[in-house]
């Protein structure tokens, strides 16, 4: 038995795998809190990229990330299906932590970005993280059990953003960095420790690793489909705005400052905070009620409340629009992540996962692009608004095309 298997092998317990993953998945989201959205500020105060340059550089260093990660996931679902979703994590996992520490240490904008590139091509530990739980958890407690680990990311969107506002007002952003890879390495290490995986059956270890079939699979699936546009349009409309949060609340407070950099660091809090008490919630709801119900109640709520961006005056009333509308944005993931369960087959389970995270990960390309086109065509606050109606959209879409006549799973 090698190095790799031994921890993780013997008894699966799904409450320890959903307490220590809870664990990693937190620590992860808290990294890349603290560090990736005050990328514009590490630019301008660290990297030294003149001010009129630096949103082509922050666009540019967040879209590389997830276009790696675009197009590796699907790779690492495949690789997943083979030997196993907790190798995945400790591989990502590792790996992150080096370049975390990487990102620490750089002297320039190109610099940054070859690191964020490298990145993207070996991350998922969090795909994989929700990935292994939903393969272990009883089918009565799976509603639940992803709205829980939705709690970590939203825990973990909390903490990180604190974080990294105070240490780069005290200390400078390399130091957030740094303290990035050490939870990312911890992370790993617990994982390594205290997870148990599922035994990969041979026939499945000795397949061989064919994307374009398992791509033409996905497009016969039109649940998975629905499915990978919906994690795709979701991302979109978080990733749009979040380049523009900082420089958003710097306008709105004055100019940009050490109390401006703290304030953004609680607005972008503010959602995760409202995911912790909202996700377990809308989790229970979509294993009542039906996940495709639930998930068009929350896209049509979060559109509704962030149209109300338009009012917006001064940087409290925009700090409690977005704490209403992260109340309601939270409980999509899960409701997503629950039905991808309902769709898939357990041995595909890694395929369908790396797919997904493809088509989140592409949003996350083409949100930072879109967003910094409409931010040069109009104020952030209409970027806002449009992301409301985007979300519009997409709850009248689910509602006409997977709800209208037809019959819920919880109705039947």
């Amino acid at each position: 038995m090698s190095l790799w298997d031994q921890p993780g092998a013997g008894t699966i317990s799904w409450q320890k795998n959903l307490a220590v993953l809870w664990v990693g998945v937190f620590l992860a989201c808290a990294s890349y809190t603290s560090c990736i959205p005050f990328l514009p500020v590490y630019l301008l105060k660290e990297l030294h990229v003149e001010e009129a340059n630096v949103n082509y550089w922050s666009g540019l260093v967040y879209a590389i990330t997830f276009l790696g990660s675009s197009l590796m996931a699907p790779y690492w679902g495949a690789w997943a299906d083979k030997v196993g979703q907790r190798k995945m994590a400790l591989r990502a996992g590792f790996g992150l932590a080096v370049t975390y520490w990487l990102g620490a240490v750089v002297q320039s904008a190109p610099q940054l970005f070859a690191v964020r590139a490298i990145t993207g091509i070996i991350s998922g530990y969090v795909p994989a993280s929700m990935s292994l739980i939903s393969s272990t958890l009883p089918e009565s407690k799976m509603g639940w059990g992803m709205g829980m680990m939705q709690t970590a990311v939203a825990s973990g969107s909390i903490l990180g953003p604190l974080m990294g506002g105070y240490l780069s007002a005290w200390f400078g952003m390399r130091l957030s960095f740094f303290v990035g890879a050490v939870s990312l390495f911890m992370a790993t290490v617990m994982t390594y420790i205290f997870v148990r995986d599922q035994k990969i059956p041979k026939e499945r270890q000795r397949a061989k690793i064919d994307l374009v079939s398992d791509l033409k699979l996905a497009l016969h699936n039109r649940d998975l489909i629905y499915i990978m546009f919906m994690f795709f349009l979701i991302q979109v409309c978080t990733m749009a705005i979040q380049p523009l949060i900082t420089m958003y609340v710097s306008s709105l407070m004055g100019g940009t400052s050490d109390a401006s950099i703290k304030m953004s660091g609680w607005v972008f809090s503010l959602a995760g905070i409202a995911g912790i008490f909202a996700a377990p919630f809308w989790g229970n709801k979509g294993q009542r009620h039906g996940y495709t119900r639930i998930l068009c109640l929350v896209l049509l709520c979060a559109g509704v409340v962030n149209l109300c961006q338009i009012f917006v005056g001064d940087v409290w009333q925009f700090a409690v629009i977005q704490f209403v509308y992260g109340l309601f944005l939270s409980g999509a993931v899960p409701n997503v992540n629950s039905n991808l369960v309902e769709v898939t087959e357990a041995s595909m389970r890694g395929k369908a996962f790396g797919l997904v995270t493809s088509a989140q990960q592409f949003g996350g390309v083409v949100g930072p692009l879109l967003g910094g086109f409409l931010g040069g065509l109009m104020s952030t606050r209409y970027v806002l608004c449009s992301m409301g109606g985007i979300l519009l959209m997409a709850a009248l879409y689910t509602y006409k095309t997977r709800l209208h006549g037809k019959v819920c799973p919880a109705e039947k």
